[in-house]
């Protein structure tokens, strides 16, 4: 197969370990029901080593390719099959409590990829999610820090572009994810020096919650920003804003959104908010009579006629299960909280990106002008991605030549009609990360593009020495030698990849003959 067929990897998952004492570091000594509670719930067991399980069998339709589960001396291994070519590794973590499903992660040096197979808890094994069009698998899909956000701890990078940890000590979620640094509480406890989401209010308690469960169609971190520096406590738009795209067309909304948007929470004068319902530190022993003790609260009187039987269950008919639209075998509630058989409200305007609350006024039109200019491409929308890059292009000088990030997506957008713009903006871009491997790709790409393929050489080259787990890079290197019919040094470049990693299904089948 020929190098420039190679599919490069660019999707991102989630991941990994959890013991009482790294999940909740001092905690347990005064909390110990509340500790105990909430490592036994889903996010106190977001990752760990796997557990055992039944071995598996999962025949990929698109490519023909078999991939199979089994134990090997108390180690989970899954083998891939794919033209021939056999490639396995022992699982390093499992993602998920198990409650829809588990994903899995495999470790290669300090990086972690997916695994393409999946367990669900409704079907059992199956193709993990966004494989399922691929005409060829393989394990290569990156775990970044976006990924680990919502099922690690603070995970610690060593590289600006998030992708190698810094340490082998990574943890599941723990209570700082909801109460914040702990550090000075554990040295002097108080109730002032520690974060209770029951105490906050509006943006600042949703926060705690959205910071994992509200997605919209974009999230866009605000300069010089990461996920992980949001903190419980704070507004998360001082570190990100999420944007929603309305469009006639109809999107799939998560659950955050849809609570937010429902009647119930609306009426409720911030009264109602996910921990009305949700207690991190594990459920009680009747859900039913606890949620409807919450409808009650509201609804005391209930009309024979719209409730005729004694049913305790509240959630059936106003919050029903319905089947998601990106993950097959998993169904989730639905939060509008309705009455029974109703539709949701249908969008008729013209597409729009809107924030869901917006960011400090200092990034506002930037913010904006990201989600669009990043919704806009996705979808081939070029209004949308037209108005995204004029409002970028409208920013301060001295303010756009100091963000790498609004720069990266303006290099996107002339990459292709103006070349030796995209050379301008990627050589600031290298300036400001210069340790930034993803960045040398990209100054590499415009390089060519504009005809100077030696330097183009050059940053491929030092992208490898960057990151020896980033796939475009060396994929990239060996296309440009193709086409200067250089074939030897093209399958140095391949065969250098393979001394990271040996079992790479692309990278073998573009070696052989």
């Amino acid at each position: 197969m020929p190098v420039d067929a190679l599919r490069i990897a660019s999707v991102c998952v989630t991941f990994l370990a959890v013991n009482v004492w790294s999940a909740a570091p001092g905690c347990i000594t005064c909390h110990p029901k509340e500790t105990a509670r909430f490592l036994a719930s889903p996010m106190g067991k977001s990752l760990a080593p796997p557990e055992p399980m039944p071995p598996g069998r999962v025949q990929h339709q698109t490519s023909g390719s078999l991939i199979t589960v089994e134990d090997r001396g108390g180690r989970m291994v899954h083998r891939l099959v794919e033209r021939g070519i056999a490639a396995e590794y022992p699982i390093a973590y499992q993602i998920g409590a198990g409650k829809k499903g588990r994903s899995y992660l495999i470790r290669i040096g300090d990086y972690l990829l997916e695994s393409p197979a999946s367990w669900y808890e409704r079907h059992g094994w199956d193709i993990s999610p966004g494989y399922e069009s691929l005409q060829l698998i393989d394990f290569d899909r990156p775990v970044t820090a976006e990924c680990l956000f919502c099922h690690a701890g603070q995970a610690k990078f060593a590289d600006p572009d998030l992708r190698r940890i810094a340490s082998g000590a990574i943890t599941a979620i723990t209570c700082e994810r909801c109460h914040g640094p702990s550090a000075e509480h554990i040295r002097k406890p108080s109730a002032t020096n520690i974060v209770n989401p029951a105490n906050l209010t509006g943006a600042a308690r949703a926060s705690v919650c959205e910071q994992c469960h509200l997605e919209g169609q974009t999230r866009v971190l605000n300069p010089q920003k990461a996920l992980q520096d949001f903190h419980a406590g704070q507004p998360l738009e001082e570190t990100a804003a999420t944007y929603l795209f309305k469009t006639s067309a109809g999107e799939a909304v998560t659950q955050a959104e849809e609570l937010g948007e429902s009647k119930c929470a609306r009426s409720s004068r911030d009264r109602l908010w996910c921990g009305t319902c949700h207690h991190p530190h594990g459920p009680g022993a009747d859900r039913q009579s606890e949620i409807r003790s919450v409808c009650l609260s509201c609804h005391p009187r209930l009309t024979k006629a719209s409730h005729p039987s004694r049913s305790m269950d509240c959630v059936s008919c106003h919050m029903p299960a319905r089947a998601t639209t990106n993950i097959a075998h998993v169904a989730a509630t639905d939060h509008r909280i309705q009455r029974p058989h109703s539709s949701a409200p249908q969008y008729s305007g013209p597409d729009q990106v809107t924030p869901w609350r917006e960011p400090p006024a200092s990034f506002r039109e930037r913010d904006l002008a990201m989600a669009q200019l990043q919704i806009g491409l996705e979808r081939n929308n070029q209004g949308l991605a037209r108005e995204g890059y004029d409002r970028l292009q409208k920013m301060p000088g001295s303010q756009l030549s100091n963000d790498a990030d609004a720069l990266s997506m303006l290099q996107a957008v002339v990459l292709a009609t103006a070349p030796a713009r995209a050379v301008d903006l990627g050589l600031r871009i290298v300036a400001l990360k210069p340790q930034s491997a993803s960045s040398a790709v990209n100054l590499a790409l415009a390089l060519k593009a504009a005809g100077r393929h030696e330097e183009s050489e050059q940053q491929l080259r030092r992208a490898i020495d960057l990151d020896p787990s980033l796939m475009e890079a060396y994929a990239q290197l060996a296309l440009l030698y193709d086409e200067e019919k250089r074939a030897k040094d093209s399958a140095d470049v391949v065969g250098r990849f393979l001394k990271w990693n040996p079992w790479n299904i692309q990278f073998r089948l573009a070696r052989a003959p």
